[in-house]
């Protein structure tokens, strides 16, 4: 059979990348002896030689669906030219009878992958735009999938690089998951890639989702895998930002003491200079070294960031704070994402984040000081809310991608009439998230304080549309505390935006698209949408602008559901400037002038506020 002859059927291929030793058992810096390892961290016999940097990829497809070109008997994993070849004793690759190397970039032989996939349900990303919904995490809701595998009994050719020197039959001992899972229990952030494609297309033609390993329970016929995006890494765990110091002070000191002695820490624990937090004093440092089996800190200045000094006592807690000055927010979220969440760095694209913020945030330079351990996800929610953006996992591009609320040039048009498909347009209205009053808190006044209380804060901007609580017979008010805020340009702006956006009782839609059409369109997008049931007060069609906040497949390769919410008021945060006043700032596209153009001479297609 020819690929033309299937290359509109359905083909998905659930992949698992598992981490694999480079070393040789008993060979150069492996000097491991007895029987044999797996090449597994679980099963490592000489742990400081361990070196995870191969892997092997495994993948699996629908009993069946190799039918067209292979059907023998599963016995083997199956590797890719991008993968660690597991060798046998005559240099050839551990691969079973009827199995061929294959690039990723030619079309994907079926029979290259093992068939006992069972079920794959996917749940989507759901973004948070502006933290509006206080019911969601500050970052939305993760993308999951749960995978069903059935269990079968496996020959371990080309998971066991050491087969021939086993003095049992694996196909008779275990199964090929009981004995996966025992040689791998630390498969908790591995990563699982869908494919979904068709017969014929290469594996880089395919749309490829990529999550990661949250757990996998097994049962006596097969496995149960839920895997979820990379952001889990930050919502799914308490990992914070400063993380735990572990010391306290060896010695009571006095208010004016200028050197300290801290017990139970390594000098690794704190950096070379900064700030450190005893009870609710900061104190700043310039050097802190090992002093027998204590770390002293020296060149102390004593009650610092608006803190007062005072006496401590042995065993009190001596906590690091983490401080940022004047960087950009979105370097602030890249460096807790990054460096305290554990994200790997190749999944945000900095240049791009970059350009976003350098184009619409120049001002949003933010300054604030940690002073305990808090989440991670709950400090880049607030940055994210008070640089009036948002973040989102990507899966098409498999990237953590950042956008400032701000118009999109020429959004794609949907229509009812072209695109929809019939009956599956519903508008739902949010009362919930409806402010008439907007309190923003900004101006912390030390980091000891509750920044989540008002009265720790110096400032306030407060916006109030009456009208609104006229039309709608009752106020809301809305509180945002701004521990990242110390501006008042940067406050009134965030008030402002946030009044426009949620004045009126926000809508969401939701609607389907067939497979032809989602090419330009998935979450994070913006769209115009045109249908009949959204209509002006004189009955015309409304062609109204919409962020999509989730998109999901239905059914492969035929339809996909959407959630979009109200964008109309997406972006709109100039600030109008008499002829005779000066510019607020010289952010492009910050402000509007009398003659209706920015900063930078550009015309700006944005009605004034």
């Amino acid at each position: 059979m020819s690929n033309a002859d299937f290359t509109r059927e359905p083909l998905q291929i659930v992949e698992i990348v598992q981490p694999l030793c480079s070393r040789t058992f008993g060979v150069g810096a492996c000097e491991a002896v007895g029987i044999p390892c797996y090449n597994t961290d679980k099963t490592c016999k000489f742990i400081t030689a361990l070196d995870l940097s191969e892997q092997v990829t495994l993948r699996f497809v629908a009993p069946g669906s190799n039918a067209l070109e292979y059907s023998g008997p599963i016995t083997g994993a199956l590797l890719d030219e991008t993968d660690v070849d597991l060798l046998d004793e005559t240099d050839s690759p551990l691969l079973g009878e009827g199995f061929t190397v294959a690039p990723t970039s030619e079309a994907f032989n079926p029979a290259l992958a093992i068939p006992a996939l069972l079920a794959v349900d996917t749940a989507p990303t759901v973004l948070n735009v502006a933290g509006g919904d206080d019911n969601m995490s500050p970052l939305g809701i993760r993308a999951v999938t749960n995978v069903a595998i059935k269990d079968f009994p496996f020959n371990d050719v080309g998971l066991d690089p050491y087969l021939a020197d086993r003095s049992y039959d694996p196909i008779t001992q275990g199964s090929f998951w009981t004995k996966w899972l025992a040689r791998n229990p630390f498969h908790t952030g591995y990563i699982l890639n869908i494919y979904d494609g068709y017969f014929g297309q290469s594996l880089d033609e395919m749309i490829k989702r990529e999550y990661s390993i949250e757990k996998i329970d097994a049962s006596r016929s097969q496995v149960r895998i839920v895997a979820k995006d990379i952001l889990r890494k930050v919502t799914d765990t308490e990992v914070t930002a400063p993380r735990l110091s572990p010391g306290s002070l060896a010695a009571n000191i006095t208010n004016v003491a200028t050197s300290l002695s801290v017990a139970g820490a390594v000098v690794a624990d704190y950096p070379a200079s900064g700030r450190i937090r005893i009870n609710n004093e900061i104190i700043a440092y310039t050097g802190r070294s090992l002093s027998g089996s204590n770390v002293l800190f020296t060149g102390l200045t004593r009650g610092v960031l608006n803190t007062t000094a005072a006496a401590h006592n042995q065993f009190d807690r001596v906590q690091e704070v983490l401080s940022y000055e004047a960087q950009p927010f979105s370097d602030i979220i890249y460096d807790l994402l990054v460096n305290y969440g554990g994200i790997p760095a190749v999944y945000i694209t900095k240049t791009d984040w970059d350009d976003e913020f350098n184009t619409y945030r120049l001002i949003y330079n933010f300054t604030s000081h940690i002073a305990d351990p808090v989440p991670v996800q709950q400090l880049v929610g607030e940055l994210a809310q008070q640089g009036l953006s948002y973040i989102w996992w990507d899966e098409r591009v498999q990237k953590i991608r950042l956008r400032a609320e701000r118009p999109v040039p020429a959004p794609v048009l949907i229509t009812q009439e072209a695109d929809i498909i019939a009956d599956s347009f519903v508008i739902e209205e949010v009362p919930k998230d409806r402010a008439s009053q907007v309190y923003v808190y900004y101006g912390l006044r030390n980091p000891t304080l509750n920044p989540r209380d008002k009265f720790s804060y110096s400032l306030a901007e407060v916006r109030i549309d009456a009208e609104a609580e006229r039309q709608y017979g009752e106020a809301k008010p809305k509180e945002i505390f701004c521990r990242w805020i110390n501006s008042n340009v940067i406050a009134s702006s965030l008030s402002n935006a946030w009044l426009l956006k949620f004045r009126d009782v926000r809508k969401h839609i939701q609607f389907r698209l067939t497979a032809k059409d989602i090419e330009s369109i998935w979450t994070g997008d913006v769209a115009n949408v045109s249908h009949f049931l959204y209509v002006n007060p004189d009955g015309s069609i409304r062609v109204a602008n919409w962020l999509i906040t989730s998109a999901e497949t239905v059914t492969q390769g035929g339809e996909y559901q959407f959630m979009a919410e109200d964008n109309e008021s997406g972006g709109v945060f100039w600030v109008w400037v008499a002829d005779d006043e000066t510019a607020p700032t010289t952010e492009v596209g910050a402000w509007v002038d009398a003659s209706g153009t920015d900063g930078a001479g550009n015309t700006l297609p944005f009605r004034w506020l």
